[in-house]
């Protein structure tokens, strides 16, 4: 039979490797959930940066209104029109891709340098993925349906449970090393009543009463990031949690943290995901 899982949480990231937002309802989009990823730090040479390269960077919190973005440190906020006149257009490079993104100006790139630091002595800048932008998901993920992103590491949607999280912390307590929380492996859609999503890949999940329906992809493979307290920006063990899901082997990939599936959107149909929603994996 099915198993049904719920969805508990949902969030985006606009600017990539900063702090996220909790929604109760997220709209999907052509590149993932509406703003998602749709910022970046860069330096000054467009190279993207993310909490890898400056864990300070988990402690500034996004928000959005109607007309800006707003980014705040414990000491200053800065906002950004949405809407202004067209910024200059730059390519910016974030893995082996490179992009269109419109550069946010002078003003938020002194900010964002002034509460972070440079970055091997360059200032930092604050990109927007390009309307007319198009990063295209690895084909060979995509079993013949079209699938894009913006500043996300590959997929427009990541996917953990709480029995994924369970598990770990099991292990950590085990151990002896400090318990974490689910906002280091930084997810858009958070279930509860699955267990061993790592183990499937290319299975659907479909909700039925809104209509809309993901594929599973890849496991995810995890980074330092998850090593880096949230709040804080501070590493306790720089091991942790790495080694012990590496020592767990959620996944049937043999190298390797996984935590989470990638995945892409199946249905066409712009929709509306639902904090509570109830979800079949077939």
């Amino acid at each position: 039979g099915n198993t049904m899982a719920q969805i508990t949480d949902l969030f985006i990231y606009p600017v990539k490797s900063l702090k996220g937002i909790q929604l109760t309802h997220a709209e999907t989009s052509q590149r993932g959930f509406k703003y998602d990823r749709e910022w970046m730090i860069t330096d000054c040479d467009y190279k993207f940066i993310t909490q890898r390269e400056k864990e300070l960077m988990a402690t500034i919190e996004v928000s959005i209104s109607t007309d800006e973005l707003i980014l705040k440190s414990n000491k200053s906020e800065f906002k950004v029109s949405l809407t202004s006149e067209k910024k200059s257009l730059v390519k910016v490079s974030v893995w082996e891709d490179t992009c269109d993104a419109n550069d946010e100006g002078d003003a938020i790139s002194s900010w964002l340098t002034n509460e972070l630091g440079k970055y091997n002595g360059k200032s930092l800048r604050l990109v927007r993925f390009s309307n007319q932008g198009q990063r295209t998901v690895p084909e060979e993920y995509l079993n013949g349906i079209d699938a894009e992103s913006a500043f996300s590491d590959q997929f427009p949607y990541l996917i953990t449970t709480w029995e994924s999280l369970t598990k770990l912390n099991n292990g950590l307590k085990e151990k002896g090393s400090q318990e974490v929380t689910m906002n280091r492996f930084r997810p858009n859609i958070v279930l509860k009543g699955l267990s061993d999503i790592e183990k499937k890949t290319s299975y659907d999940l479909v909700c039925d009463s809104s209509n809309y329906k993901f594929g599973l992809r890849k496991p995810c493979k995890r980074c330092k990031v998850t090593t880096i307290n949230q709040n804080t920006g501070k590493i306790i063990d720089p091991k942790e949690p790495l080694s012990t899901l590496v020592n767990l082997g959620f996944s049937d990939e043999l190298y390797g943290a996984f935590f989470g599936q990638n995945a892409i959107l199946l249905s066409n149909a712009d929709c509306v995901l639902k904090i509570g929603d109830q979800i079949k994996i077939t």
